[in-house]
Parts: structure tokens; sequence; C-alpha cells
């Protein structure tokens, strides 16, 4: 395989954010989300403190987070190292790429598991938060073919065609946007955790 097979395959298939990381991966991600981060036994609630709680469930969305985007980027990973000459792979630096996109698909998904995180509770644990939670970046994405707006962070990792058609790399605006996706998952996580603490949900579940 090719350099420039490599550069094709990239665009059309691993690199279309608006149809897979834009659409396809937010709903994904939301119905796993739902069968893992369900409200806990209220004794565990009790034995951990609301507060502790809501920090474990915190930090086990980032590492949930973290196995999605292995597990997104080894199937990329494998096909690619399956049907190309690993020589092609390292002179199109296509390790590095992955690399640097496997680290802001974490961030990104992050945001998505803080967003359904702040969602869930302030509708009190209500399934509807899944539909609310997936839409908002389907709905964000699908602004590309209204407006041709690119403002959803699914396309911060749109930068392939400029790697490997034109090998040049916007380092600045790369740690720009993870910085944009750490700290708006940390105000939401933050916020979400102010909503559970003041809301009585133990007792919303319980009627």
């Amino acid at each position: 395989m090719s350099p420039d097979n490599i550069t094709s395959i990239m665009r059309d298939k691993y690199q279309n954010c608006i149809q897979i990381l834009g659409i396809i991966v937010p709903i994904v991600y939301s119905l796993a989300f739902y069968k893992i981060f369900a409200l806990g036994e209220k004794h565990i609630i009790i034995r951990y403190g609301k507060r502790r709680y809501e920090k474990i469930e915190s930090k086990n969305i980032f590492i949930f987070s973290f196995i999605f985007a292995v597990e997104y980027i080894l199937t990329d990973f494998i096909f690619m190292n399956l049907f190309s000459d690993i020589s092609v792979l390292l002179k199109s630096a296509y390790y590095l790429f992955v690399l640097l996109k496997f680290i802001m698909l974490i961030l990104y998904l992050n945001l998505i598991g803080a967003t359904l995180y702040i969602l869930r509770n302030i509708l009190g644990f209500s399934n509807l938060y899944i539909i609310v939670g997936s839409l908002i970046y389907v709905l964000w994405t699908s602004l590309y073919y209204i407006l041709l707006s690119d403002t959803c962070p699914s396309f911060y990792m749109n930068f392939a065609t400029e790697w490997f058609d034109y090998h040049t790399f916007d380092s600045f605006s790369y740690i720009i946007n993870l910085a944009k996706l750490f700290f708006a998952s940390l105000i939401l996580k933050y916020l979400g955790e102010i909503v559970f603490l003041r809301r009585d949900i133990l007792e919303n579940e319980e009627n």
C-alpha cells in the first residue's frame, strides 16, 4: 500500500469526523454510558458519602473514555498494520499521527461523558438524558451540512489532510483544542457534582 493510498484511506474512512466521530461515536458512547453509569445502590452512596461517590464517578468516566478510545483506535491500528507495509507507515509518520489522535479522542470522549454526567444529574437519572446528550453532539456536528460550521469538538481531530497531504501539523491549535476539551469537561463535571449534591436523588429513586 503506497503513501497515496494511506492518505486516501485516512481521509475517506478514519477521518470522516462528520459521520463517525461526530454522529456515530456520541450515540454508541451514550448508550454504553447509560449501561455503566446507572445510579449506584443506596447503601454504596451512603457508605462513601455523596461527595466522594461523585468524585469516584468522575474518575470512572475518564477511565471509561480511555478504554473506549483504545478500542476505537485499535480497530484502525490493526487494520492499517495488517494491510500496509510498516516501512510505508513509518515514512508517513502514521504512528505519531495515531498517538496524537488518540490523546485528542480521549478528551473528546471525556467531554461527551461530562455532558451526559451533568444532564443525568439535572434530569434526575431520567432515561431522557441519553437522548438529549447524544443529540447535542449529533446536531452540533450536523451544523456542518447547514452552515458549514465545524465548531463541534469532533472536528478537532480532522487534521489528516494536512498531515498526509501537506506534511504539516498545527501544534499550537492542537494544544489549544486539548485545553478547551480538558477545561470544558472539568467545568461540566464540577457543575454536575454540585447538582448531585444539592438534589435528593436517593429520595427520588425511592419514590
